[in-house]
């Protein structure tokens, strides 16, 4: 019986430290994340590491036949813009708050193959902004600081895939105040 107990004992402590475990490591991971590429690269930059190998771990395990670009944004001082041309083979750009969510994404895939050869031209803003006061494109962030990870192919011939990447831009817009 005093094994029984102890089996019930362990499976509720289990069962009660999962929700919490699961909700906290996604926020440890990109908090890790945000502060290792702000540290290296700023905020509301691109910042193009070196192509990932089997070595490569600035993401949890990064694909080797992908490039990657990233914009660490803070929208605390305003909107974030984001320019990009678009490649021919598989190319995307996805937004990522600070608990792993992906909330927004662009590609050339599918439905979305109709922006191969355009430039994507993105106004990502924080939380509280009005996206009506906006033109063009518009993501609204439902986070203050995240993540914009842009992937290109970088299978054979990736020189029009690293082009786009270094292309592409993340700056902050500049405020306007009011007379």
């Amino acid at each position: 019986m005093n094994g029984l107990r102890w089996t019930a004992a362990i499976l509720l402590c289990g069962w009660l430290g999962q929700y919490p475990l699961a909700t906290l490591v996604p926020h440890l991971i990109m908090e890790r994340l945000y502060h290792k590429v702000v540290e290296r690269a700023g905020y509301n930059q691109l910042n193009l590491p070196l192509r990932s190998d089997e070595t490569s771990r600035w993401v949890v395990r990064p694909s080797p036949d992908l490039l990657y670009a990233s914009c660490i944004y803070n929208l605390e001082q305003g909107p974030v813009m984001i320019s990009a041309p678009v490649p021919e083979r598989y190319w995307s750009m996805q937004f990522y708050q600070m608990n792993t969510d992906n909330f927004a994404g662009i590609n050339n895939q599918r439905e979305q193959r109709l922006r191969t050869g355009t430039q994507v031209e993105v106004t990502l803003l924080g939380p509280d902004a009005d996206p009506a006061e906006y033109p063009g494109e518009v993501i609204q962030s439902p986070t203050t600081r995240g993540v914009m990870l842009l992937r290109a192919s970088g299978i054979g011939d990736d020189s029009q895939a690293q082009a786009a990447l270094n292309n592409s831009r993340c700056t902050a817009q500049e405020q306007t105040v009011p007379s």
